[in-house]
């Protein structure tokens, strides 16, 4: 094996009682939807109500959006457990500084990261299906679900790996992992508005100036956010709230060369972030070396 480090840290999780438990769990909450969903279309049925495979694409998009965030909401707690303060696992980061592999053991803790991830993906599948064939969805709207939840596993992952890396302690870790995160999905949102007040009480008109529109732009290429929107109008037809945030900007968002330049550069953006974040983790690793 090329990594070193990668077959280590792949046992170590394997062997852990966490991991099953967390299939288990996410797994249950996604089948308790789905049976909630189908029984509520029982009880319309019996109460004369046409069949409407609608709520069932509903049924899709809720189960997509929730394993998405879930990313967001448990990735600090699997990188912490990366980071525990055991002899073994302390010991193998130092080995990792003194031999100058940090990009190496880097690269392993993400890559390890971003397979558990795609493994609760792969579990879901029986259920995700059930949901894409009452709705009447094509089978690559699934695909482009797993593409999605890579994306933004890698971004995740990437940021906090940094945190966890930068921090001695877990807790301020998690903090800055928790703030880094908001800063580019509710920070970016803030940002754009803290413009177009702006660019509207300068100018005095109701559009906005094309320097505020692109830096609007620019900021919200920068929120993975912009790339979920891509996914949930590929699965609609209509991208909903970004049309409605478009608006507000000037910007119209139902061509379909903005559909395919935007949300696909959303998604670069998303992954050369990760890569920046990697880059920093492992220049903060070698640093503490050098110390």
């Amino acid at each position: 094996m090329l990594n070193p480090f990668l077959k280590v840290e792949w046992l170590k999780e394997g062997r852990n009682v966490r991991l099953p438990m967390i299939i288990i769990f996410y797994n249950a909450i996604l089948a308790f939807i789905t049976i909630l969903f189908m029984f509520f279309n029982a009880e319309s049925l019996q109460e004369g109500y046409s069949y409407n495979t609608s709520s069932y694409l509903y049924q899709f998009l809720i189960i997509s959006t929730f394993q998405i965030g879930m990313i967001f909401v448990l990735m600090p707690f699997s990188v912490w457990g990366f980071y525990a303060t055991d002899r073994e696992k302390h010991m193998l980061e130092e080995f990792a500084m003194i031999l100058g592999s940090s990009k190496q053991f880097v690269i392993a803790r993400v890559s390890v990261i971003i397979a558990i991830y795609m493994m609760l993906f792969v579990s879901s599948l029986p259920i995700i299906s059930l949901s894409c064939i009452y709705s009447g969805l094509p089978w690559r709207k699934i695909l482009r679900l797993g593409i999605m939840m890579l994306i933004c596993t890698f971004w995740s992952a990437s940021i906090s790996v940094f945190s966890f890396s930068y921090c001695k302690k877990g807790i301020w870790a998690f903090a800055q992992n928790t703030a880094i995160e908001a800063m580019f999905v509710l920070g970016t949102v803030l940002a754009t508005e803290i413009i177009r007040s702006f660019s509207i009480s300068v100018t005095g008109a109701e559009s906005l100036a094309p320097i505020a529109i692109n830096l609007c732009m620019l900021f919200s290429l920068l929120n993975p956010l912009a790339a979920y929107m891509g996914y949930y109008g590929n699965i609609t037809g209509d991208s909903g709230l970004m049309n409605l945030y478009c608006g507000r900007i000037g910007i119209d968002s139902s061509t379909q060369t903005f559909s395919f330049l935007f949300y696909k550069a959303a998604s670069i953006v998303c992954i050369l972030m990760g890569i920046a974040f990697i880059a920093l983790a492992v220049w903060q690793m070698e640093k503490q070396a050098k110390e």
